[in-house]
């Protein structure tokens, strides 16, 4: 494998990436923001009980909802940090194949502490296999609910198959305008990419496996 992830995760994490006087970070030509991640799973985990509550049947279209905000962010960021300057200078020089870009982004994602990823199969246009330990969606669950009943990474989950739709349905090697346009061509497609959570440690897992593959259209 031709990407150092050593060499990345020390980089990007020695960018001192630091909110402005508004609280945002420009890099990799985005606004990324950096806080608490426990504000985001109250609120995630809020929402999905909130509907819940409201009506149990409501249980699939919350996943449904959370899944789908996880496949926006993964559009506008991973596809943001793979066409911006600092992915040409810094992980551009070590790519031989397309199966690269996704070697590269995962070391990336290592540096900015949602856990710990690693790539355990990648099936050419076809699968991903993704073992993450110290989730931070599967912790932060269990620091405030009891042992879960199903998979509760959503973010993770969506992100992973926002990160195979771009590289294998959007074509991000060619560095498209991430346009809305663009986003529901990708996404919508019948042979577009969705995720598993095979395993989940805020189920009783000892790490969270999610499997990305193509769907049959």
């Amino acid at each position: 494998m031709a990407i150092d992830e050593r060499v990345i995760v020390e980089t990007v994490t020695g960018m001192g990436l630091a909110g402005n006087e508004e609280g945002l970070i420009p890099a990799f030509g985005l606004y990324l923001t950096n806080h608490y991640a426990d504000f985001y799973n109250r609120i995630s985990f809020g929402v999905l009980g909130a509907l819940v509550r409201e009506n149990p049947e409501l249980t699939e279209d919350a996943i449904a909802l959370l899944t789908e905000a996880a496949h926006v962010c993964a559009f506008h960021t991973f596809g943001g940090i793979m066409v911006s300057v600092e992915w040409d200078a810094l992980v551009q020089p070590m790519i031989e194949s397309r199966e690269d870009w996704v070697h590269g982004m995962i070391a990336v994602v290592n540096a900015l502490g949602w856990g710990r990823f690693r790539v355990a199969e990648l099936l050419p246009g076809e699968r991903l296999v993704v073992e993450v330990r110290d989730s931070y969606e599967s912790r932060g669950y269990l620091e405030s609910y009891p042992r879960a009943d199903g998979p509760r990474c959503y973010l993770a989950n969506g992100g992973l198959a926002g990160l195979m739709n771009l590289l294998y349905q959007g074509d991000i090697t060619r560095r498209p305008s991430l346009t809305e346009e663009l986003y529901r061509e990708v996404f919508s497609h019948p042979r577009s990419f969705r995720s598993r959570e095979h395993l989940c440690a805020a189920k009783g897992d000892s790490h969270c496996e999610f499997v990305v593959e193509r769907m049959q259209g």
